[in-house]
């Protein structure tokens, strides 16, 4: 009998030094993996501080009168800003990294914690089945004296206590085990997307350059060419704004009111991170991302833009290169590039939803689109990225709301643009919606 016990005894002391010696190992490994993590996110605060500074310079020069030299400055603001945008995320991927090998390392520790008590709790069961196999008297018979008896029965008893605990225990190991692989499988979700914007945001940078030579190539590095460059891409917006109001006055549609979300139920999310429905020009620093123009009948449409007619969405700043998010589920009604037919005249690279709630939205001015025609998309899945295609006069994101009902993707033919067949989002008047209606608070 004490012998039976001697062994119950080893194999808990043999129980005890796996799992210790596993526990050294596991956080030696971690707090490795800790401490790169975290000067990673050093770096990253850094980097993010450079971004800020790149933002505030490409707005004080997009305030500056329109030259040449200003708006090569622009883009050279801008390409700063989008390569350490490329680094951050290079970062963040490095950092994403260190926590998967940090959480493997968890979950290998956890699991052989599981192992080595799974098979000291099943040792400890079949010396237990032996020992309750005899009767009473064969082991009152088998001791001594009967003191050596009830130490035996003493001993017992703490044994199954033992099982009781590491029973208790091990459950407690695999549900944090369990947690573990789930943390495990958002982490390597987040890393393909990391990686994804990564080759975005290369393809970005590719665009600023693009257009950098383009303007130099256009311009011959000459003001006067610049400033002529300025008033064809003026006279193309006002002809094109001309003709589209023209086609869009003769369509007609009543437009059932009660198939809308109510005004004010914030149904739709926002498209830019960082955002705020307040003016750029209040002095407001609630946010990187703010309103350059409003809906409707507002004093810069009355100057004369827009043909003279209302603006037909909400203008947000947004710098090159961020990534917009689609405000509702829904499915991509249609894409497009009207620089492909007539630069500088409309929307550039565009987006157009219909939600599942009878809006519709639209995302205009991008530098690169994510998603195509019939693809079902989640309320902030992203879409695109934000840029300074079609007409634009500094980098921003031109966003309309319309009812679904009303609008259609359509062909318009551009008697300014020798004949040029546009493929755009079409809507009669009553159609646009005021997007600040139905934006989240």
């Amino acid at each position: 009998m004490k012998k039976i016990f001697a062994i119950i005894s080893v194999i808990l002391a043999i129980a005890y030094m796996i799992c210790g010696f596993n526990v050294v190992v596991y956080a030696d490994t971690v707090d490795e993996l800790r401490d790169k993590i975290s000067e990673k996110g050093f770096k990253i605060e850094d980097l993010e501080k450079e971004i800020d500074i790149y933002n505030r310079e490409i707005v004080k020069v997009q305030a500056e009168s329109q030259t040449l030299t200003h708006a090569i400055s622009e883009l050279d603001w801008t390409r700063k800003k989008l390569n350490t945008d490329i680094a951050v995320t290079g970062n963040q991927i490095e950092s994403t990294g260190y926590t998967i090998e940090k959480i493997q390392v968890e979950i290998n520790n956890a699991t052989g914690k599981i192992q080595s008590g799974n098979l000291a709790i099943a040792n400890l069961m079949r010396t237990m089945d032996e020992l309750e196999a005899q009767s009473l008297i064969e082991v009152l018979l088998a001791n001594e004296e009967l003191s050596d008896f009830w130490n035996d029965l003493e001993s017992l008893q703490n044994s199954r206590e033992t099982i009781s605990d590491n029973l208790v225990a091990l459950e407690i190991l695999k549900n944090e085990l369990k947690a573990k692989k789930s943390e495990d499988e958002e982490e390597k979700q987040e890393l393909e997307e990391l990686e994804s914007k990564f080759v975005d945001q290369k393809k970005v940078v590719e665009y600023n350059k693009k257009e950098k030579t383009t303007l130099l190539t256009k311009t011959k590095s000459k003001e006067s060419e610049y400033q002529g460059l300025l008033a064809e891409k003026k006279a193309a917006k006002e002809a094109f704004e001309q003709e589209l109001a023209e086609y869009e006055s003769q369509l007609k549609i009543i437009i059932d009111q009660s198939r809308l979300p109510a005004l004010g139920s914030g149904v739709l999310g926002w498209p830019l991170k960082d955002l705020s429905i307040k003016s750029c020009y209040d002095g407001s620093t609630d946010a990187g991302n703010c309103v350059t123009q409003y809906f409707g009948d507002t004093a810069f449409a009355r100057t004369g833009a827009y043909n003279g007619k209302n603006h037909s969405g909400v203008d947000f700043r947004a710098a090159v290169g961020e990534q917009l998010y689609s405000s509702a589920a829904g499915t991509v009604i249609g894409v497009g590039d009207t620089d492909t037919v007539c630069r500088y005249a409309s929307y550039g690279k565009w987006v157009l939803i219909s939600h599942d709630n009878g809006l519709s939205t639209l995302y205009a001015h991008l530098s690169l689109i994510k998603v195509q025609s019939g693809q079902y998309v989640h309320k902030g899945d992203i879409i695109g990225y934000s840029g300074n295609t079609g007409h634009s006069t500094g980098p921003h994101l031109h966003y309309s709301v319309y009812a679904s009902e009303g609008v259609s993707i359509g062909q318009l033919k551009s008697r300014a643009c020798s004949g040029a067949i546009y493929t755009i989002p079409l809507a009669p008047f009553n159609a646009y919606l005021n997007p600040i209606d139905y934006l989240a608070q």
